[in-house]
């Protein structure tokens, strides 16, 4: 029986005996200790390599993307200054955030291409708007807004707000802006105050001669306020445009209207669907 048995060890069958004994190197807990400390340790080089300075570099930015407003030389620039890292760490986002902070880019989006490139791909605004910060300080802080692509304004609109209401003044802005273009007017300046006053004031793009008039809403929501001029002003204003200086939605069933030249200034109310002369 042992003679038979070593034949088929020799046959290079594994005996009992072997097969406990890799066994027992497998389950050999230093082994796998060892095993686990060489991967990490493989691991540390690499990461190692990946993140030294110097390893990696980024070389190149090729920008993409018409360049009417934005300077392409200006957009690089942004780019390498807001590079950190290498080709592998380099965050990306941190990039196109700075870049949508130039005047004219709407969005930028931004791509590894290797070996050692970003690509920069750049959507320009339809149109700016300058943004000042109205905090109660005797200076006012100015910035730019980018305007979506299909924004069909001739204007550079004037916004201000405080700093918190900034994303609610641009909002309105963009509505009143889509919902009074039909009427052939522009929302030329918007504010709102530190206590909820709105003031709209709003220029005729059909006249030869363009006529501004001011629309003060005071507290609530602009857009229902200007929304109900609106529909006034396409039944019974649209003729005397040139003739409104000023109008005051500050009450529940109507308006005033101001007409330019009234000597004295006298102000009408006008209810929501019939004018007074």
């Amino acid at each position: 029986m042992s003679s038979d048995r070593t034949a088929i060890a020799q046959d290079g069958e594994l005996t009992d005996a072997m097969i406990g004994q890799r066994k027992k190197i497998l389950y050999k807990p230093s082994l796998w200790v060892t095993i686990t400390v060489v991967l990490l340790m493989t691991g540390v080089v690499l990461v190692d390599q990946l993140l030294r300075p110097g390893r990696f570099t980024i070389e190149r930015m090729d920008i993409h993307g018409s360049s009417a407003q934005v300077d392409a030389q200006t957009v690089e620039r942004t780019a390498w200054l807001a590079l950190i890292g290498n080709y592998f760490t380099a965050d990306l986002e941190k990039i196109e955030n700075a870049l949508v902070r130039l005047p004219g880019v709407y969005q930028a989006a931004v791509r590894r291409h290797w070996p050692d490139t970003l690509e920069i791909s750049i959507t320009e605004a339809g149109a700016i708007a300058l943004w000042y910060a109205t905090n109660g300080s005797a200076s006012e802080g100015q910035d730019y807004v980018n305007l979506p692509p299909d924004s069909t304004i001739t204007l550079q609109p004037v916004l201000r707000s405080p700093t918190a209401d900034r994303h609610t003044v641009i909002d309105a802005f963009l509505y009143l802006v889509s919902s009074l273009s039909p009427f052939g007017l522009e929302v030329k300046s918007l504010s709102v105050n530190e206590v909820g006053d709105w003031v709209v004031v709003l220029q005729s793009v059909t006249l030869q001669i363009p006529v501004e008039l001011e629309i003060v809403v005071g507290k609530g929501d602009p857009v229902r306020k200007v929304d109900q001029f609106a529909a006034v002003f396409d039944s019974f204003l649209q003729d005397r445009l040139p003739d409104i200086e000023r109008v005051d939605m500050r009450y529940d069933n109507g308006f005033a209207v101001q007409w330019r030249g009234g000597g004295s200034g006298v102000v009408q109310l006008a209810a929501y669907g019939q004018l007074g002369n």
